[in-house]
């Protein structure tokens, strides 16, 4: 195990505990001795490094980014805190195998989760899907996209790959602008068509981490061209109204997870349905907002030709690097800030300060 700790904290920017700085422990004597020693406010992670047990200690008057590793034995005294670290720890660790477990049943063995920050768990009332759910007021679209009677492949004068929306390795072809169209499922060729991304899901190997000051994010455990398909955006597709109405409640709670799918609209048209990832979503709900993005989204059909319930696809907007975080722009669109606008956290050097 201690190999692949040792990795894995490098993996999610964590010191080495046998390089960190020590603080004198005020908490072990409750400075009564005279000197000038650190209060342990509390413990917030934990690593075993060959046989010696680590614990990173959050000092009270100081901030996260303060943090420093010591040993179980240097904290003989603070029996109360390490007691309470232990407790949520196991809850934590509990409360993760089982959201493990979820993603697992959910045919999506290339994620893994990871907490080392504090003792959250597992997101509360959030159900892992692949695909969307419509709610009953959605009509079915029933028009196929289009067909073609390629076999195998289709060739590069079927109707199919005209526009080429991909290349030859699955790579993104096309202005952002321009919808992607997918062989549907009346088309003759086969699954390696060039023109089957979306609909055969991502191969990208996640891992869902705590982050310290934006809840849950996602980085790739892979490298990821330019141009390639990342994640699709799923959720429950509703209304308009419908999501008005849970708009309303989610500006109360300061955060939302609904994408209006507007893109085929003129700008300022309203989008007739919405797709609300907010507890019912894949991967791609955990995805954190940056002002310098490596991803966009994309709009595309496969299934048909209905403009108001296109799907809604991530794509890789440059190279990205194992073990980087996985972002977008929420809301690339706005210029100044508003009353509506919150503080972003993404660090970027170009960071607007505002989404």
């Amino acid at each position: 195990m201690s190999k692949n700790s040792a990795r894995f904290r490098k993996t999610l920017g964590l010191k080495d505990p046998r390089a960190a700085k020590r603080r004198r422990l005020s908490a072990l004597s409750n400075g009564n001795d005279g000197t000038d020693k650190n209060e342990v406010e509390a413990i917030v992670a934990d690593a075993l490094l060959g046989d010696v047990h680590f614990f990173e200690v959050k000092w009270k008057g100081y901030s996260l980014s303060d943090t420093t590793w010591t040993t179980k034995n240097d904290l003989k005294n603070c029996e109360r805190i390490l007691n309470e670290y232990m407790r949520r720890r196991k809850k934590n660790t509990a409360d993760l195998s089982a959201f493990y477990l979820l993603l697992q049943d959910a045919r999506t063995n290339i994620i893994t989760v990871a907490n080392t920050v504090d003792a959250v768990g597992s997101p509360e009332n959030f159900t892992y899907i692949d695909e969307n759910i419509l709610s009953e007021q959605i009509p079915r679209p029933c028009t196929p996209l289009f067909t073609c009677a390629c076999k195998d492949r289709c060739r590069s004068d079927c109707g199919c790959v005209r526009e080429q929306y991909y290349d030859n390795n699955g790579l993104v072809a096309v202005d952002p602008s321009v919808p992607l169209m997918e062989c549907g499922p009346l088309c003759a060729c086969g699954d390696d068509c060039v023109t089957r991304v979306v609909q055969k899901g991502s191969d990208v190997r996640f891992c869902i981490f705590r982050t310290r000051d934006k809840g849950w994010g996602v980085r790739t455990r892979q490298v990821i061209r330019r141009g390639a398909f990342v994640a699709e955006y799923v959720g429950e597709v509703i209304t308009f109204e419908e999501a008005e109405r849970r708009a309303i409640l989610d500006a109360e709670q300061g955060i939302t997870y609904i994408f209006d799918l507007d893109k085929s609209f003129p700008a300022g048209e309203v989008a007739d349905f919405s797709i609300d990832a907010k507890t019912h979503g894949n991967v791609s709900h955990f995805f954190n907002h940056s002002c310098d993005p490596n991803m966009e989204i994309r709009q595309v059909f496969v299934e048909h030709r209905d403009p108001r319930l296109h799907r809604l696809a991530f794509f890789a907007v440059r190279d990205i690097d194992p073990d980087d975080e996985l972002t977008f722009d929420y809301n690339p669109s706005r210029g100044s800030r508003s009353d509506s606008s919150t503080e972003c956290r993404c660090g970027a050097l170009n960071c607007r300060g505002y989404i």
